[in-house]
């Protein structure tokens, strides 16, 4: 039994339905219940403003609403609220429909049992969360794309003041000319940062919002039909997506913070070849790949004062490129070198390698290499990562041939207590 009960209003105005879910809800000896009932919706909208609660079982039919207007001003008042929709009609049409208004489940009155109306409470909350989890991620992406606006205005007004400038300094007219096309493309910069931000988020978003809508609806449709493995899959998958598109507003976030000049560097006493020993083997738990991922260290790594979330970054990134690229079952080699000062990182892979014509651009923001076919993602990797190496005041080179594999070798000093990068 649950420590803390489940708050539910029941709006029902047939006393005798009201009756039969409360004897229903007390037949449910596994979870705790605290039922408040009212028999109109004016009624429930006002217990729903006065008072917090879990989820609402909602009548179709009341004396003061009826259809799915009654879901439609439920949803209004408490958006957030599971609501399990009661009809005495066994009609899909009207049951789909209550869900797109923001239901999240529906009963057949005369066909409720305990097992049945358990579930779909339970049901009607995991789904109810996982939607709200989703509106939060795309509020938070819309913050992005303002302030990247913002930025923008930002750079237009200044391009103002020194057009005007430049009409009353006549002498200056050259270098001020040459001042104009840099702010100039600067400005075109931000707004290309800006486009390609929202075209490849918006491109990215869609595979895991489709995946994580579509195994939620199954599993509120079928999942008492189904077994616990198959129920566990779509969890799995809906958890894979949300991840998915959390990393994805953090590469964009540390991007833009990066280009803004505002990107943070807190160095801290690290043994360097443990870091990277255990990251290597997070890494693997967590892509559950065959790949094999061979780390080696060489000379003294102990005493290094490195930013260890930027250095979590772009190893972590170049691993899974490493990965992401090679053939499954494919070894990456990882070996790291401690000598005079300085700490060398060299991750080799065997995999589909980058053209020559394209390496010249592989660190720009959302470029990719024209062979990575149908391999998703979003060209925003070795651009953090080359970010992250240049705040540590270190070099990474690229070495690849085509069909043959790809290496990358960071040069950074073991002990960097401050960086002015502005």
């Amino acid at each position: 039994m649950d420590s803390m009960p489940l708050n539910l209003l029941l709006v029902e105005d047939n006393p005798a339905d009201a009756d039969l879910l409360q004897e229903i809800l007390d037949e449910a000896n596994e979870t705790e219940w605290s039922l408040v009932h009212v028999e109109t919706l004016k009624e429930a909208l006002k217990c729903l403003n006065e008072t917090p609660f879990d989820v609402v079982l909602l009548d179709l039919s009341l004396p003061d609403k009826q259809g799915l207007d009654t879901v439609q001003k439920t949803y209004q008042v408490a958006p957030d609220l599971p609501i399990v929709v009661l009809t005495g009609l066994n009609d899909k049409v009207i049951a789909i429909e209550a869900l797109r208004q923001g239901a999240q489940d529906y009963l057949v009155k005369g066909k409720i049992d305990s097992n049945l109306l358990v579930r779909a409470i339970h049901h009607a909350i995991e789904r109810a969360q996982t939607l709200k989890r989703l509106r939060q991620s795309e509020e938070q992406l819309q913050r992005l794309n303002e302030e990247l606006e913002c930025r923008v205005e930002e750079q237009t007004n200044e391009l103002r003041q020194k057009n005007q400038y430049l009409q009353s300094e006549v002498a200056e007219r050259q270098r001020l000319e040459e001042e104009l096309r840099q702010s100039l493309a600067k400005e075109k910069e931000l707004s290309d940062l800006k486009s390609n931000i929202i075209s490849v988020v918006s491109h990215e978003y869609r595979t895991p919002l489709t995946s994580i809508l579509t195994s939620a609806e199954l599993l509120q449709h079928y999942g008492d039909q189904w077994s616990q493995e198959k129920k566990q899959r779509h969890l799995d998958r809906i958890q894979i997506s949300v991840k998915h598109l959390t990393q994805l507003v953090s590469d964009v976030l540390l991007i833009s913070k990066a280009e803004a000049g505002k990107l943070e560097f807190n160095p801290v006493h690290l043994d360097l070849a443990m870091f990277c020993s255990e990251l290597v083997e997070e890494l693997q738990l967590a892509t559950k790949t065959e790949h094999n991922i061979n780390f080696k260290s060489y000379g003294s790594c102990k005493d290094a004062s490195l930013d260890e979330k930027l250095l979590r970054q772009f190893i972590s990134n170049l691993l899974s490129n490493a990965i992401k690229y090679s053939p499954e079952g494919g070894n990456i080699q990882f070996d790291l070198t401690c000598r005079d000062d300085t700490a060398i990182f060299c991750i080799q892979d065997r995999g589909i390698g980058i053209p020559l014509e394209d390496q010249a651009q592989l660190f720009e923001p959302f470029y990719r290499s024209r062979n990575v076919g149908t391999i998703s993602g979003t060209g925003l990797g070795l651009a953090i990562a080359k970010k992250c190496v240049e705040h540590h005041g270190g070099q990474i080179a690229v070495e690849s041939e085509v069909g043959v594999g790809t290496t990358f070798t960071i040069r950074l000093p073991l002990r960097r207590t401050y960086i002015n990068l502005s």
